[in-house]
């Protein structure tokens, strides 16, 4: 396995770069699997979540819009959809858009926000814990690099 931070000779700028997205998936692997969790019925599957996650930062998105963001089949999205809408207390809700009848925009209901805090509460928590045992210098280079990969995220998608 060829690792960015290994210290091989210098590679290529395309090699280079392949090996930093090969250990960064790696290592965003492993803090998923930090907090395993065994689901129970009702419990939220990954892409419930993903779709709850879309609506955080929204305060409405259109089905088709979070469809092709989350890259799966609109059978699949429907789905998903009805999964969230149709629980004791729905963490979603649905409404014809009222500039386009075609199309149906989705809101996080107040069970969905909670639902979507508790599934990161635990997460976050364990990576925490994994994360405490980095030196402070360390720490602050990760940080500074978040936020340089997160700029650069956002960049990407305005253009």
């Amino acid at each position: 396995m060829i690792t960015a931070s290994s210290g091989a000779p210098p590679q290529a700028p395309a090699k280079r770069l392949e090996a930093i997205a090969h250990d960064l998936y790696e290592v965003i692997t492993h803090l998923c699997l930090a907090a395993p969790r065994r689901r129970r019925t009702g419990d939220l599957k990954e892409i419930e979540y993903l779709a709850l996650a879309l609506l955080q930062d929204r305060p409405t998105m259109i089905v088709g819009d979070m469809q092709r963001l989350l890259g799966i089949l609109p059978a699949q999205m429907s789905r998903v959809i009805r999964s969230l809408e149709s629980r004791q207390w729905p963490l979603i809700e649905c409404r014809i858009n009222p500039q386009d009848k075609r199309k149906i925009d989705v809101v996080l209901t107040e069970a969905g926000e909670k639902a979507i805090h508790e599934y990161q509460g635990v997460r976050v928590h364990r990576i925490a814990q994994l994360l405490q045992d980095l030196p402070e210098d360390d720490q602050e280079s990760l940080i500074h690099l978040l936020d340089r990969v997160r700029n650069s995220m956002t960049k990407q998608t305005v253009t």
